[in-house]
């Protein structure tokens, strides 16, 4: 563009008022722990291997800060990193910049507080500091920062390191504006706001953590990463893996029904929003999460394709920024429509397979031998309609009948009076509202049934000349204990 051809033009200044331009920068969107990852960030583009968050609940009082061992900032690299709108947007920046408009410090200081201090040094340097007071820039109109530390204490942690940078919210207005030091309740909330925090921390910068790029403390206590793709489960599947353009990542992953699952994996499976919520894309820029589950406006979410997580890593480039219009508090996407097409064609194909497995028919048979599981419930179809019976070839419930000839009319009857009252409608809308509270068979009740059901079983597939180890599978091939392979313990023991 041609300036010049402005020049001859009159105008006026129209210098936005610092108060109301600086209270505006507090209504971007931050949440607590999105406002966290922010300041993180910079700790990372700093090169910190470590950041620690301490607190101390004071009630209306409470402060938080944000200790980092990176490179540090001279007074006037301080000056500048405080500065709204630091950094262009368009400016070229390190691979290990995860920033972008030069305001993530600043806003996502201002969305929790109204005293922003950040305290600094280099190498063998002295520490510096410099403050952004709300109140005095409200009143005042002045873009001024003040050398300005209301407590000499808050300095504890950096003081101990050579190098580092520390950011300290004091009035944080939004979190605790009325609390009382003294109320259960309040403390309580102040704690479950802590929780989701170090819960999103673990979620977005879980690459970070997994490989050891950067540690995390609160309090001192060290914060372990979650794992959205269950890696650590066998039956966890990379479905496909690909490059498409720009060296942008795309794996899926197809995780494992709920019956290879232990409480703990499902459990670490639901995390923050649920299993059905965390299916779809997860985006990440350069190993920080942006997305954490969705489809990007390609599908709903849908309870059949929850087993579906596909990971994305785009570079960090400021070309590929643009194109993804990624948004100043890193939160969310819009892939370019040719990406978009190559990640729709991977998602069908995914979420084809993940319905398979869901219905536990995708199932790959180590050979040919390999039986299925046998179920307690098998479904059927009459006149158009579905129906679920009781299976009589179950082998338990066939033994059952079998062995009461006198009264195998009457067994026949029940199973036939459970099956035609199954409450379907109850159990539909139950499920669609409780998606994630599904239990498994006999799941946090007393497994001393289970296991004597299991030793019977196992004891009489014996008695029909099954050898120990065939008749332990076919033990764990039938339901309920397919369910449970820790029952071979008390199999073992038997034999022994």
């Amino acid at each position: 563009m041609n300036i010049d051809q402005f020049k001859q033009y009159e105008g006026e200044d129209a210098i936005p008022h610092a108060g109301s331009m600086i209270e505006s920068f507090r209504s971007i969107g931050y949440s607590l722990e999105t406002a966290i990852a922010d300041i993180i960030d910079n700790s990372i583009a700093a090169r910190a291997k470590n950041v620690w968050i301490d607190f101390d609940w004071r009630g209306s009082e409470t402060f938080i800060v944000i200790t980092d061992d990176g490179d540090g900032m001279s007074i006037a690299e301080l000056v500048n990193a405080m500065r709204p709108g630091s950094k262009n947007p368009l400016a070229d920046r390190g691979v290990e910049d995860l920033g972008r408009f030069g305001l993530g410090l600043k806003t996502a200081s201002f969305s929790q507080c109204r005293n922003l201090t950040v305290a600094t040094k280099k190498k063998d340097s002295d520490v510096v500091y410099r403050c952004w007071n709300l109140d005095y820039v409200s009143i005042t109109g002045e873009w001024k920062l003040l050398n300005y530390l209301q407590d000499l204490e808050l300095l504890a942690r950096i003081n101990e390191l050579n190098k580092g940078t520390v950011v300290i919210w004091q009035h944080i207005d939004r979190l605790v504006a009325g609390t009382d030091v003294r109320n259960e309740e309040h403390l309580n909330y102040f704690l479950d706001k802590i929780k989701n925090m170090e819960k999103h921390l673990q979620m977005v910068f879980h690459q970070y953590l997994e490989k050891s790029e950067l540690t995390i403390w609160i309090r001192d206590r060290k914060i372990t990463h979650w794992d959205p793709y269950l890696k650590s489960n066998p039956h966890s599947e990379i479905f496909t893996n690909n490059t498409l353009r720009d060296q942008i990542q795309v794996t899926a992953y197809i995780l494992p029904h709920h019956a290879k699952l232990t409480k703990e994996e499902f459990d670490n499976g639901s995390w923050i929003k649920g299993w059905n919520a965390h299916q779809g894309f997860y985006v990440y820029r350069n190993g920080r999460m942006i997305i954490s589950g969705e489809w990007l406006g390609m599908y709903k979410q849908e309870e059949h394709n929850k087993l579906v997580r596909i990971m994305v890593n785009v570079p960090n480039t400021v070309s590929l920024d643009k194109e993804w219009h990624l948004d100043i508090k890193k939160a969310t996407v819009h892939p370019p429509q040719d990406i978009r097409i190559e990640l729709k064609r991977i998602a069908d194909a995914a979420r084809k397979q993940a319905v398979e497995v869901y219905r536990q028919i995708g199932k790959k048979k180590k050979n040919k031998s390999e039986k299925e599981d046998i179920p307690v419930w098998v479904s059927h179809k009459w006149n158009g309609k579905r129906s679920y019976q009781i299976n009589r070839e179950h082998p338990l419930i066939k033994t059952f009948i079998s062995g009461n000839e006198e009264q195998k009319g009457k067994a026949l009857r029940l199973l036939r009076l459970i099956e035609e009252t199954l409450p379907l409608p109850m159990i539909v809308i139950n499920e669609s509202e409780n998606q994630d509270n599904q239990s498994m068979p006999f799941e946090g009740k007393a497994l001393a049934d289970l296991i004597v059901m299991a030793l019977d079983f196992y004891q009489s597939l014996c008695m029909q000349g099954f050898s120990h180890e065939s008749a332990i599978a076919e033990v764990l091939r039938t339901e309920p204990f397919n369910h449970y392979p820790e029952l071979t313990e008390h199999m073992e023991q038997k034999d022994n």
